[in-house]
């Protein structure tokens, strides 16, 4: 199984890998562009600050997919896209994984446990595969929402866990599964 192939379900989610050659593009697309506002993108890396419409949008889109697995979270009762997760996938020498994650809620979609939901359904699609030895994601130091939707899903802060970025200091967590 490939992260290209990633599909899980949680109570309030569905959760499910977009392909490049996936028809749902240009939909996305659209969805993306609502969501990506200034507020959610404020903490998110510099290479999605200037996206701010749907031909920046299908840009950025695309040129993520190339480096990793894009993976789409979407409310099961209305379909309604919540936020994503990005996947980059690192093989080891014992044929497992670790994976570096990012991710992003929309803003109408803050606040209401969604994103520790949908870390806990990626945390419990890792540990069934059997094919994940790690996830690791960054959080800017004042981001404390998000350090917390970390925590609270097992991940702890690594030993040199902030690194400054410009003015920004990064705090990285990781989680490890057996």
């Amino acid at each position: 199984m490939s992260l290209s192939q990633i599909y899980f379900s949680t109570p309030r989610l569905a959760v499910a890998a977009l392909t490049p050659q996936s028809a749902a593009i240009e939909t996305l697309v659209g969805e993306l562009t609502l969501i990506l506002t200034p507020s959610v993108k404020q903490h998110l890396p510099p290479d999605i600050q200037s996206v701010n419409d749907e031909e920046s949008v299908r840009k950025w889109l695309l040129n993520v997919m190339g480096e990793s697995t894009f993976v789409t979270i979407v409310a099961s009762d209305s379909g309604a896209l919540i936020g994503f997760f990005l996947l980059y996938e690192e093989k080891e020498a014992n044929g497992k994984s670790a994976i570096r994650l990012g991710y992003a809620v929309g803003e109408r979609a803050q606040g209401l446990g969604y994103a520790s939901e949908m870390i806990a359904g990626l945390v419990a699609w890792c540990r069934d595969s059997g094919l994940i030895s790690s996830l690791s994601g960054g959080a800017e130091a004042n981001n404390l929402a998000s350090i917390r939707v970390l925590e609270k899903n097992g991940f702890v802060q690594e030993s040199n866990a902030e690194h400054n970025e410009g003015e920004q200091r990064t705090v990285f967590l990781s989680r490890t599964f057996c």
